[in-house]
């Protein structure tokens, strides 16, 4: 009676137990967790044949969840913003667990802890122990030695192992808008800030994006007038990670920048007003944080000019000499929204 009570009391205790380290804390606890397995598997757990624990903890590459149990440990790691792609990922193992334990032939010896008891409070059998009832054919000593072998899902073996979580944001496709500053270098000035936006698209590997440049606009003394020079355009690029991580990495990327380029003329014996188009290739390294729903993006782009744009005043001299390759500078920061 004492060990049938025992077995009860054991079987009404949780066989889930959760913690969460700094960081973790919008991971599950045992009861959210608990809930989420008995909704995949459809119905609640009242035997658990063993105890399972749970630790959830968050570095600089994501979140990571460790599964302990008397097979031995597991490691699932996430790395997106949030903690919703382990929680789930870490449910499915746990459903997958308890099932193999539930299939388990129940001829199988309870297992042992560390006290020389089984769960229900019983004394251990010593390994080699005769475990014979009476008149029936003793088993060998290395029978009686070595339990069934445990049926385990697959990647669910004993010792420690680790795994990816199916992250719904890591190679997921994202919509992104960004806006910022930037430096302009070499085109209308030895430099010039200007400010820009973009809105974009693109997976874990590449992105694309179409934006607007807005140049800040700039007064240049020359001779016994001045010029006012402003610049609105447009840009195209096509990124391609060249490494890094999903939660930070390195991009190569070009495209086109196109734009109409005026300078206005004030304090000349003829002040006119001129236009001309502005065309210039980008070949640009970028550094950008774009897992979670805020990010950034930090590009150095070398500008290549497929045409000059030098303004001059008859009887003045050219305004400004550009170089042959010009710079763009820019920060932005960056929202992002998984489709």
């Amino acid at each position: 009676m004492l060990a049938a009570a025992g077995t009860a009391r054991a079987r009404a205790e949780p066989f889930l137990s959760v913690t969460r380290g700094a960081g973790a804390e919008g991971c599950p606890d045992a009861a959210r967790l608990i809930a989420r397995v008995e909704q995949l598997r459809g119905r609640p757990e009242t035997g658990a044949i063993g105890a399972y624990a749970v630790s959830f903890t968050r570095g600089d590459d994501g979140f990571r969840a460790s599964i302990r149990s008397g097979s031995g440990a597991r490691e699932l790691r996430d790395r997106g913003g949030s903690c919703a792609a382990l929680e789930q990922a870490t449910a499915v193992t746990l459903a997958l667990l308890l099932d193999s334990d539930a299939r388990e032939p129940p001829s199988q010896a309870p297992e042992a802890d560390a006290g020389g008891e089984t769960a229900s409070g019983a004394p251990a059998m010593a390994a080699g122990a005769p475990a014979t009832a009476a008149g029936a054919p003793a088993p060998s000593q290395a029978s009686a030695a070595v339990p069934p072998a445990r049926r385990e899902p697959p990647g669910a073996g004993g010792g420690a192992r680790e795994h990816e979580a199916p992250s719904p944001e890591g190679g997921a496709t994202r919509l992104t808008l960004a806006a910022g500053a930037a430096g302009l270098f070499g085109v209308v000035r030895p430099f010039a800030p200007a400010l820009s936006a973009e809105a974009g698209i693109g997976g874990a590997r590449w992105r694309a994006t179409i934006g607007a440049l807005w140049l800040v606009p700039q007064t240049l003394r020359h001779g016994p007038g001045e010029l006012r020079e402003t610049l609105l355009g447009g840009a195209a690029r096509v990124c391609f990670a060249a490494a890094g991580s999903e939660a930070l990495r390195f991009d190569v990327c070009s495209g086109i920048h196109a734009g109409r380029l005026q300078v206005a003329a004030s304090g000349y014996t003829r002040n006119d007003v001129a236009e001309e188009a502005w065309l210039a290739v980008p070949l640009e390294l970028s550094l950008s944080r774009l897992s979670g729903p805020l990010g950034f993006d930090v590009g150095a782009a070398a500008l290549l000019p497929l045409r000059r744009n030098d303004f001059s005043v008859d009887g003045v001299g050219v305004a400004y000499s550009s170089p042959p390759v010009g710079a763009l500078v820019s920060l932005r920061g960056v929202g992002a929204w998984v489709l």
